[in-house]
């Protein structure tokens, strides 16, 4: 070999005494793919792969367990080249940590791939940016990262996703953190989506997704999916907490906040959904639960969607504290879904949270909600804050039959409007009289506006009812 070759070589990738392959850009427009796979290769057991700044341009490269594939912030950039494929294939394998890459799709495919008939266990992606996926891919390679199998004791910390049609998909998974990731113009999916399947191993378990923000989103900011009907899969009180997402831009009017579809025990807390300044989702939900006996406490949403929170035939759950205004139809929803045979909300409780200004109604209960309780919120609606209130009719809690008792107490409503405009009609509680002995109980419901406005207790009360020290101010009649 002559010395100029030898040169060349050393420039592809040299063996540093601390069990580092470097390597270097070598032309921007030159494909990359075999002599980067050859350094991959030589990644010795625990060492590095690290790319120093510059631009390399690759189809898929395999990557070799127990390595850490890294690059300088922002400088070193992975771009793809092959259509319909992905950047680092990392199927079936373990102990890997990538960082600080950028890996840019170039409108061709995807970023990470975990796929055929193994986990993968150990996989730690930080302070990368993934940029440049398009819903024009074949999928899966319309989604920046994809899981299609199972991936265990594993985190993605703290990365950039710009421009994607999909962020992180996963199917399986157990031991995993998604956390301190920012998601901007996601196009066609989910921010981040988890679906899992049945698995003959633990899974399901130690799930955390947390202060995760996004902004630009065309479908949910967090789904955790369980199919209809079930598939025999796990999940396990996953917990959500501290996310944020904003502006949604969904073209079905359906886009969420989040949706906890799989995982009895959810703790869903101190999220934060705003779409103020996005397409308003008309049937869209700011926290959609459908699982048993979660925890949805200190959230707020605000603006944009038809519901502030769905709690859609599942048992067991409690809402509390939770900040909702500015809702197009209700605040809070017990909702019923009969294909799916789920309409059963009993035993849940709705306390202490405040809603502003829902359209329609502040909670409405639409589903068997026997032994609910509902107690000491505050509902605050002013009339003339939708532009056809002169028309409409809000009700502060809408109650519908049950097989059981439940309470209704210590509740605020308020019509908050010096001005409310003439034709607007204002209902504290609407009562149903199909429930074996209700408790409606020191409820407060009152108008602030300079004349008497509104009802108290609409509707009748059943057999065996207690009404009792309920106040009713400023009002045209109180019950």
């Amino acid at each position: 070999m002559t010395r100029s070759a030898i040169s060349v070589a050393l420039t592809v990738f040299a063996i540093a005494p601390a069990l580092a392959v470097t390597v270097q850009p070598r032309g921007e427009f030159l494909d990359r793919t075999r002599d980067l796979q050859h350094a991959i290769d030589q990644c010795p057991r625990n060492g590095s792969v690290v790319f120093a700044p510059g631009t390399y341009q690759v189809s898929t490269l395999q990557l070799k367990p127990g390595c850490t594939y890294r690059g300088e912030s922002g400088k070193s950039i992975l771009r793809l080249t092959a259509k319909n494929r992905f950047i680092f294939d990392l199927s079936e394998r373990s102990d890997i940590r990538i960082e600080g890459l950028v890996f840019d799709a170039n409108r061709l495919g995807g970023a990470l791939l975990a796929a055929l008939n193994a986990p993968v266990r150990n996989i730690h992606v930080e302070n990368c940016t993934f940029r440049n996926v398009v819903s024009a891919s074949v999928y899966p390679a319309n989604i920046a990262v994809f899981s299609s199998w199972a991936i265990i004791d594993s985190a993605f910390l703290n990365n950039s996703f710009v421009n994607v049609a999909g962020g992180i998909t996963v199917s399986t998974v157990q031991n995993l953190t998604i956390s301190g990731n920012t998601f901007t113009d996601v196009t066609q999916s989910d921010a981040i989506f988890i679906a899992p399947n049945a698995v003959p191993f633990r899974s399901g378990e130690h799930i955390i997704i947390s202060n995760n923000s996004g902004t630009g989103l065309a479908k949910m900011g967090i789904e955790i999916f369980l199919p209809h009907p079930p598939n025999g899969s796990q999940m396990i009180a996953p917990v959500v907490e501290n996310n944020t997402f904003s502006t949604f831009t969904a073209t079905n009017n359906e886009g969420m906040g989040l949706s906890i579809t799989h995982g009895d025990g959810a703790l869903v807390r101190n999220n934060k959904i705003d779409n103020t300044n996005g397409t308003r989702q008309e049937n869209g939900i700011g926290i959609e639960v459908i699982v048993r006996n979660a925890q949805v406490t200190k959230n707020t949403i605000t603006k944009g969607f038809g519901f502030g929170m769905a709690l859609q035939g599942t048992s067991g759950n409690t809402l509390s504290f939770n900040n909702i205004t500015g809702m197009w139809k209700d605040g809070i929803v017990f909702s019923c879904d009969n294909g799916r045979n789920r309409c059963d909300s009993s035993g849940s409780r709705l306390e202490s949270n405040v809603i502003d200004n829902a359209r329609l109604y502040g909670i409405r209960v639409d589903n068997n909600w026997a032994n609910t309780a509902i107690v000491s919120n505050t509902i605050n609606r002013a009339g003339g804050y939708w532009p056809d209130d002169a028309t409409l009719t809000f009700t502060g809690i809408k109650m519908c039959p049950a097989k059981q008792p439940v309470t209704v107490r210590s509740n605020i409503i308020t019509q908050t409007s010096k001005t409310p405009p003439h034709g607007f009609v204002f209902r504290g509680i609407e009562l149903n009289p199909e429930i074996p002995g209700a408790t409606v109980a020191d409820n407060v419901i009152r108008s602030l506006s300079p004349v008497p406005l509104g009802e108290g207790l609409s509707g009748q009360p059943g057999a065996g009812w207690i009404l009792d020290r309920n106040q009713f101010v400023n009002l045209v009649k109180g019950k």
